[in-house]
């Protein structure tokens, strides 16, 4: 896969995040950042050895959890929704050593209503490898739906409001 780097847009998150996938405020997070061409939604991260399963190979529920967050963000960022998983299955292709930058990538796949979208996310080793590859299936909702829901608190989505509107031009 070639991605062309210096071409790639940051997606603007929230600061003071505690979010374990994209938090900057968590200490044993992940702390993804998110970049985008305007089609697809990247995320560049290295695991540390302390999230190792067997050995030196990442566990399996951390490499879910990269591809639950880069679809997840793929809904915020590409639809301009709160994407909140109801389904997600993973195939895990490849192990996954720790410290190897790996490249996580998310794009929207298919669109049913207005209210579910279909997300596809891959996880690539340096080399190009496909290591594991998701499909989930995400509930769409406003912003209004999910405080309403109880997604989130409404002090919360005031903050987060900025994050969900921002420029999707790449």
């Amino acid at each position: 896969m070639h991605i062309d780097h210096p071409s790639l847009k940051k997606v603007v998150n929230l600061d003071g995040q505690t979010c374990f996938g994209c938090g900057t405020d968590n200490p044993i997070g992940l702390h993804m950042d998110f970049f985008t061409d305007g089609q697809q939604l990247y995320s560049f991260v290295t695991v540390p050895a302390t999230m190792a399963g067997w050995d030196k190979t990442v566990h399996g529920g951390i490499l879910a959890t990269l591809l639950d967050e880069i679809m997840g963000w793929s809904v915020i960022y590409l639809l301009k929704k709160i994407g909140v998983t109801t389904s997600m299955t993973v195939d895990f292709k490849k192990p996954v050593q720790v410290e190897q930058l790996l490249t996580v990538v998310g794009w929207i796949q298919e669109i049913p209503s207005d209210r579910q979208v279909v997300v596809s996310g891959e996880l690539i080793t340096g080399e190009g490898t496909v290591c594991a590859a998701a499909t989930g299936t995400f509930a769409a909702l406003s912003a209004q739906a999910a405080v309403r829901l109880g997604v989130m608190g409404s002090t919360y989505m005031e903050r987060f409001l900025p994050v969900l509107q921002q420029n999707q031009q790449a």
